[in-house]
């Protein structure tokens, strides 16, 4: 998937997540900021990618180590990783749980997303109590990047951020 589909992807299910926690207009936006960085951020194994760029030297070691999709960065046990600080603000400090939630479901979409395509991923990877016959399984499809299909998406994504803003 292109990064304009994950960071759509993000931008609505943290909106989404942003609504459902009730922040009102500020929830809304801080679950929205959240879940589009975090719909971003596992690209960072791939030095083309928007992260990848922001963050070269972290990009190039993980892509010469494992390659775009199977670094850490493609599982579900990253998405969580990174939305742990944004919970403990949420828990210890009382800040509002939508950007918590927002990096959760956005961190989710990216895998979600990259599942279905050709290169598939492996998203409970590095899950050492999950049995390894899981751990292991790629899951793939036959959708390509770039397709109209993702660029249908893209839009379906950025309408429905739209609609909840409103």
């Amino acid at each position: 998937m292109l990064g304009t589909t994950h960071g759509s992807a993000g931008l609505f299910l943290g909106a989404l997540s942003g609504t459902v926690c009730g922040g009102g207009v500020s929830g809304v936006i801080w679950g929205a900021a959240a879940g589009c960085v975090a719909g971003l951020l596992p690209d960072i194994d791939h030095p083309g990618s928007m992260a990848g760029r922001l963050f070269r030297p972290v990009s190039l070691y993980l892509e010469e180590r494992w390659g775009h999709r199977d670094s850490p960065t493609h599982t579900t046990l990253f998405v969580l990783f990174a939305a742990l600080p944004l919970a403990v603000l949420w828990l210890l400090f009382g800040c509002s749980a939508a950007p918590f939630w927002g990096a959760v479901t956005g961190g989710a979409s990216h895998i979600a997303l990259d599942a279905p395509t050709k290169s598939g991923l492996r998203p409970w990877r590095y899950i050492w109590f999950i049995p390894q016959k899981w751990r292991e399984r790629l899951y793939r499809g036959k959708l390509e990047t770039g397709s109209s299909l993702e660029w249908l998406l893209t839009a379906g994504f950025l309408a429905g951020t739209a609609l909840l803003v409103m």
